[in-house]
């Protein structure tokens, strides 16, 4: 029987590297960037410690990197699914929808990103800072009826905030019962109860 390392030996680099960044996906989120080590993630990506150097410099430059990737991700899930949508309800809906199915699909990235466990370190709130801020700033170019651009971006990041609440409560809910059908049926609901949360505010917005 072949055994997992051999296995992924046989993977090309770039296949390696995309094992190695799930892996370390899962590691980061679950035991934040202190507690997890190299050696668990390369064991979590059935690869050797040595391996893992050879793609990532260090443990920092790979959590910055992952940082980045799944703020980038989130951003262009958000972006695409909004572009295209012209009624201002619509368009709340397609980005909401889109944010829980990242939170739905990339349980761990959300976390990584938004769990706040690696956030004591100044340089990394600086890079989540900067993907809230590019987030914000994508909503804000998509929320209509407002003239003024100080108060459309404090309206973007309580918009941003409300759905963070929601994506928390989420969480928690499938903790309870991680069933597919359970979180798939779940992730719908909390996007249309969300929606219609941020939608009975924004039609009342005045400057």
């Amino acid at each position: 029987m072949t055994s997992p390392l051999a296995r992924t030996s046989r993977l090309s680099a770039a296949h390696r590297r995309e094992v190695i960044i799930a892996a370390a996906i899962e590691q980061f989120a679950d035991h934040g960037f202190d507690a997890a080590s190299m050696e668990e993630i390369a064991a979590a990506a059935s690869v050797t410690k040595p391996i893992v150097y050879r793609h990532f410099q260090s443990k920092r430059s790979l959590y910055l990197d992952l940082l980045r990737d799944v703020g980038e991700q989130l951003t262009l899930a958000i972006e695409t699914a909004t572009a295209a949508v012209d009624a201002p309800h619509d368009r709340l809906r397609a980005g909401v929808v889109a944010f829980f199915d990242f939170v739905l699909h990339h349980r761990s990235g959300y976390l990584l990103l938004f769990g706040g466990r690696g956030q004591q370190d100044d340089e990394f709130q600086q890079v989540v800072d900067e993907i809230q801020l590019r987030i914000a700033e994508l909503v804000a170019s998509r929320v209509s009826g407002v003239e003024d651009d100080t108060y459309r971006t404090f309206v973007s990041f309580a918009l941003i905030g409300l759905a963070h609440g929601a994506a928390r409560s989420y969480l928690l809910d499938i903790e309870r019962n991680p069933s597919e059908r359970f979180r798939v049926r779940l992730a719908a609901k909390r996007a249309a109860q969300t929606t219609e949360l941020l939608w009975s505010g924004m039609r009342n917005l005045s400057t």
